[in-house]
């Protein structure tokens, strides 16, 4: 080949395009880790709502189950105080009960006496001896 045909066909690529694409293949190159970085940045932003948006239904959940414990912590208290007046009830039966229940001095049950738990005793060692 002759110099001149080399040099033709060097000139012709170059002029068809050629030297426009080794000017930009930086550009081309930038442009596309741009996009990358574009794209992985919009990958953690959705990462990010996403995990937002389950720590504030999870912290509306604790705000719930916060709410429930304290009403079943009331719930529980109340009903300690209930069992505890049941339980004074229990025993005041239980002191002014009436033994002998065949006899016609029998005590009434709690409620219907006004008597003390010494006069209970007192009214029961009395019915003993007789």
């Amino acid at each position: 080949m002759e110099w001149t045909t080399i040099i033709v066909a060097i000139v012709g690529a170059l002029a068809g395009g050629g030297l426009v694409s080794l000017l930009t293949i930086r550009e081309t190159k930038k442009g596309k880790q741009l996009e990358n970085k574009e794209k992985e940045d919009n990958r953690w932003s959705k990462l990010c709502d996403e995990l937002q948006d389950q720590i504030e239904s999870l912290n509306e959940r604790l705000v719930k189950k916060d709410e429930r414990i304290t009403d079943l912590e009331d719930t529980n208290a109340a009903l300690h105080i209930k069992l505890d007046e049941s339980n004074t009830a229990l025993a005041k039966a239980t002191l002014l009960k009436c033994s002998k229940l065949a006899c016609k001095d029998r005590i009434p049950p709690l409620g219907y006496s006004e008597l003390t738990p010494e006069e209970v005793i007192r009214f029961n060692k009395q019915m003993e001896q007789e």
